[in-house]
């Protein structure tokens, strides 16, 4: 009766444990499987009656770190990975004895959770705007802002907008750049690039950003802004905490400022002359662009004011803008200004390696001058970074991609040179793809008097000097002029004659000005002295009238003659 009352109830509990869908294995503190049901031996694997009796690591492996001293009795849980299925197994120690809390046996509870991770695993790569917006909005109390791939706000919490001060509906369909101060958001969505932990000024205050590209099936399609911080209040004690580092970046951003940004537009281009105008024209063209643009005219024309003028008019305006002199580097030294190096790459590199000139314009413009100057084997490293738009430090292992606009000046015949062989031509190619022909200051005579006199007043302030004016003898000097050095040259003329004027005069003659330019024969038109006196009175009676509001009588007794005088003179100059 015992026997069968014992085969019953262990019939009952084999019939139990096999209906039960997740998988059972039972052992002692061994590791030596006791129990185990049919779902386990499908879920790991193991034919019937074969596990009975034998250790679960040897047929388990992954469960090793599941063996369990005496003595110790957490329950613990871990995913492992048997062929190609993902296994959850849950670890149960039993204690048998409360006071001594040894532990007897082990059950370990398997659920085969393949298809789960799977769905998990779609769920996560399974990305829209939906779901996007949706993400963001549950982020939103920490501030946040999305704009798509042209820049332009889609989206931005009420949060963000009330520290902006602004409408959060208003700024729906705004330009990133002209809501929020300082931003790199239109960069990210340019370069595709995530920028974490970054410090972001706004308001004269510091806080951390984060701003992360968003792509949706491999296309970049915008980026999210996200501020991290809740209130206001944690905004400024993180301002206090950094303001050391604020002042000392300051420092550094300034210095940074005078070597890496565009100080010139296109209204300090000065000049009205047909040749001028249509420099300006297509340079104004060319910064709507990302196209490479290639500046060719003689020494002092201004090259480099149009190469500032189209970095600021391009959509790269808020991206550094480095200048480059290849004529002014030595040969050996280019490759490393242009490329930078890693640390310890030769005698005498620092440690910490250095920025290449390169580097420090992603994102924005590179000013190459002087590019006929560039040596052979340097151009040959120019024109992979034009093709691949990457660079590789000298000593480095790997290159780095980069995102530049290149803008190349000279005043040499590089086409002249590439059939001299002294010019790369798939080089010159690659640079020639918007050629802008500045004109020299002989081809704008037109403009010269223009520029005399706004330099004039430029260079008085400068020196601290009354401001002075330019006699008309003097300008037709400065127009006859050949002036090879161009605007330079002018520029100089002018500041040295400012210097030696005597301080109780402020007009420039041309005893003021260099003899090589007074040296030149010019033709002054000399006119009648009745046609000045002629002139000269009429414009006299004209003013007088208009100063006195049309009262004649008055007029002529300011002029101090007549009315009868004043009438006939009025006759005699046909004044209306």
């Amino acid at each position: 009766m015992n026997d069968c009352g014992n085969n019953c109830n262990l019939n009952v509990f084999d019939s139990t444990i096999n209906n039960i869908n997740d998988g059972i294995v039972v052992t002692d503190i061994n590791g030596e499987i006791n129990i185990i049901n049919k779902a386990a031996q499908e879920i790991l694997n193991i034919a019937e009656h074969y596990g009975i009796g034998r250790i679960i690591s040897d047929l388990i492996p992954e469960v090793l770190e599941f063996q369990l001293p005496k003595r110790k009795y957490i329950k613990t849980n871990k995913n492992i990975v048997i062929g190609e299925k993902v296994v959850s197994m849950t670890k149960i120690p039993i204690i048998e004895n409360n006071e001594a809390k040894e532990v007897k046996k082990v059950i370990y509870v398997c659920e085969d959770i393949t298809e789960k991770e799977k769905i998990k695993e779609e769920l996560i790569n399974e990305k829209n705007w939906s779901d996007m917006l949706k993400k963001a909005l549950d982020m939103a109390y920490e501030g946040i802002v999305i704009i798509d791939k042209y820049g332009y706000i889609i989206m931005i919490s009420k949060g963000y907008a009330d520290f902006l001060g602004i409408d959060d509906k208003k700024a729906i369909g705004k330009h990133i750049t002209d809501i929020i101060e300082n931003t790199r958001m239109h960069i990210v969505v340019k370069t595709g690039r995530e920028e974490e932990v970054q410090l972001h000024k706004i308001r004269n205050r510091y806080m951390i950003a984060t701003r992360t590209p968003l792509f949706i099936n491999g296309e970049l399609q915008g980026a999210v802004g996200k501020v991290l911080f809740k209130n206001v209040k944690e905004l400024d004690s993180l301002y206090k905490k950094f303001s050391k580092v604020q002042k000392e970046l300051e420092a550094y951003k300034e210095q940074l400022q005078q070597k890496t940004s565009a100080r010139y537009t296109f209204a300090d281009i000065v000049g009205n002359s047909d040749g001028i105008m249509e420099a300006k024209k297509l340079s104004k063209k060319a910064a709507l662009t990302d196209s490479n643009v290639l500046l060719i005219g003689e020494s002092g024309t201004g090259k480099e004011l149009f190469a500032h003028s189209i970095h600021k008019n391009s959509n790269r305006n808020y991206g550094p803008f480095v200048k480059v002199n290849c004529a002014a580097i030595p040969s050996d030294l280019l490759e490393s200004e242009l490329f930078g190096y890693e640390g310890g790459a030769f005698t005498g590199a620092k440690k910490e390696g250095k920025m290449g000139k390169f580097e420090l314009a992603d994102g924005g413009t590179i000013f190459l001058d002087e590019i006929g100057d560039m040596p052979l084997h340097m151009q040959v490293k120019l024109l992979r970074v034009l093709q691949e738009r990457e660079v590789e430090r000298v000593g480095a292992v790997s290159p780095k991609n980069i995102d530049i606009r290149i803008i190349a000046a000279t005043n040499q015949d590089l086409c002249g040179m590439v059939k001299e062989g002294k010019f790369r031509a798939d080089l010159y190619y690659r640079l020639n793809v918007v050629t802008i022909k500045i004109p020299s200051l002989r081809e704008r005579k037109d403009d010269i008097i223009l520029l005399s006199n706004l330099l004039c007043d430029k260079i008085s302030k400068k020196l601290n000097k009354e401001k002075c004016t330019i006699s008309d003898e003097a300008l037709e000097y400065l127009k006859n002029y050949k002036w090879e050095g161009n605007v330079r040259q002018l520029e100089n003329a002018i500041e040295r004659a400012i210097n030696i004027i005597e301080n109780t005069n402020t007009l420039l003659l041309p005893k003021h000005l260099p003899k090589e330019i007074t040296g030149v024969e010019i033709n002054i038109n000399i006119s009648k002295l009745e046609d000045v006196i002629w002139q000269a009175e009429r414009n006299t009676i004209i003013n007088a009238i208009k100063i006195c509001k049309g009262n004649k009588q008055k007029a002529a007794k300011e002029l101090g003659v007549s009315r009868t005088t004043l009438y006939e003179k009025i006759n005699k100059y046909k004044i209306l």
